[in-house]
């Protein structure tokens, strides 16, 4: 196992996908600035070991999500009425600059269909109408009775939750205490690929959670234990995930690192 990439922003990491290629070791960033109520967006080659660039475009706003990577695209979906939590249109970047290629106003992105089409949907009065969406230039056709799903999906895995109320969750956490010296987690969450066994758990130093990265082989060999955050109130979402053989992390929720598992 090789530590490949760090990389540390003065922003929020809000999100974070891959490109569904598995042939691809591209990453997606989105980057929040809470005081200035920025969005920007970043992008990460875990192979070439370094950023591809960091943008914030003009046509997004604070309210403005990354919702898919694909095509070689970046898609965003708007939302016109922040109080409600329900997106209206749908944007498009190219994932090699970041810059802005096109706009569907009043519509929304279901998934991909192809390798040059999404699926996309309109709102009209209560119902939603479904269309086909060219992914390069946003021109929209009617749906197709089926479509050739000709290209490879990534499988990305992400880890399981473990809390108290579990049935595996003491067995995990006797193991970690072990291995540790000593912590007790009160959540875990846990992901394998093996050899390897991955824990991210958290425990608790003075009232406030602390949460850890702990790597270790079917064989209980030490292979990384680092702490990625300290001092949070409360536990967040999920910080790992497994695309092939590249696990990409965060810590202290602004710092993008990634290992290779050989």
């Amino acid at each position: 196992m090789q530590k490949v990439f760090s990389q540390k922003f003065s922003q929020n990491i809000w999100r974070i996908l891959p490109n569904p290629d598995p042939q691809s070791d591209l990453w997606i960033i989105e980057l929040r600035d809470s005081e200035s109520k920025q969005v920007s967006f970043a992008m990460m080659d875990t192979a070439q070991m370094k950023q591809l660039w960091h943008y914030s475009p003009p046509e997004a706003d604070w309210w403005s999500s990354l919702t898919a990577f694909s095509h070689n695209n970046i898609f965003l979906h708007n939302y016109r009425y922040p109080e409600v939590p329900e997106p209206t249109d749908l944007l498009a970047f190219s994932a090699i600059n970041g810059q802005f290629l096109w706009a569907l106003p009043g519509h929304l992105m279901v998934k991909s269909l192809d390798n040059k089409y999404i699926e996309v949907a309109g709102k009209s009065g209560e119902q939603f109408i479904y269309k086909a969406c060219d992914a390069e230039t946003g021109a929209l056709s009617p749906l197709k009775e089926s479509y050739a799903d000709e290209f490879e999906k990534v499988i990305l895995q992400e880890p399981v939750r473990y809390r108290k109320d579990s049935v595996y969750f003491e067995k995990l956490a006797t193991f970690i205490q072990n291995i540790t010296n000593g912590h007790t987690a009160v959540s875990i969450d846990y992901l394998e690929k093996r050899p390897y066994i991955m824990f991210s758990y958290y425990i608790y130093e003075q009232d406030k959670s602390v949460q850890y990265l702990l790597i270790v082989t079917d064989q209980k060999q030490l292979v990384l234990h680092e702490q990625l955050s300290e001092e949070r109130e409360g536990m967040g979402r999920a910080t790992m995930m497994l695309k092939a053989s590249t696990l990409v992390y965060l810590k202290n929720n602004n710092e993008f690192s990634s290992l290779t598992l050989s």
